[in-house]
């Protein structure tokens, strides 16, 4: 019996131990603590900002461009003249079958294919007009008016200087 006695108490203080040193160290456990976490698990709201588990809203698609956008062009030489953008618009991006023209009243002139990307907020292009003539561009706004500027390198990048622009969706002729 001495021995069974024996035995009882040691493995009762065996038991206590264990759950001192398991209860005594273990904290709890948050999401953002595992390192096996993928990205596409949990989820996350706020209050007025709702969830990133909800569907896209149409202010994350590229602005529907129409065909057609004409409007205002100024630069640092030339002054104000007129600009005509044609969009070949493909899911997020301006094809190659886009391009802009502009000119001046002192007879300055530029035109060429554009290719560039199509977001909620704007677009970005970039093109050549001729041999020694590359431009990029960008612009901010929404489908029914575009503002922005435009920055020309090479041979050109001398006659147009500071080019911004102001467009807005017009039928095509």
């Amino acid at each position: 019996m001495k021995g069974f006695l024996k035995h009882l108490t040691m493995s009762a203080a065996a038991v206590v131990l264990i759950a001192g040193f398991t209860t005594g160290s273990a904290g709890r456990a948050y999401a953002q603590d595992s390192k096996d976490a993928g990205a596409d698990t949990g989820s996350w709201s706020a209050p007025g900002a709702g969830s990133a588990d909800e569907a896209a809203t149409p202010d994350s698609n590229p602005i529907p461009l129409a065909e057609c956008w004409d409007g205002d062009i100024e630069d640092k030489i030339d002054g104000l003249g007129g600009v005509f953008f044609f969009f070949d618009e493909v899911g997020d991006k301006i094809t190659g079958d886009s391009d802009i023209g502009a000119d001046w009243s002192d007879e300055a002139e530029f035109e060429g294919d554009i290719s560039g990307k199509v977001t909620s907020k704007g677009i970005t292009f970039h093109g050549n007009a001729g041999k020694g003539c590359h431009f990029n561009g960008s612009a901010k706004g929404d489908d029914t008016e575009l503002g922005g500027k435009m920055t020309f390198s090479g041979k050109c990048g001398k006659f147009f200087k500071h080019v911004r622009f102001s467009i807005s969706p017009t039928g095509c002729i």
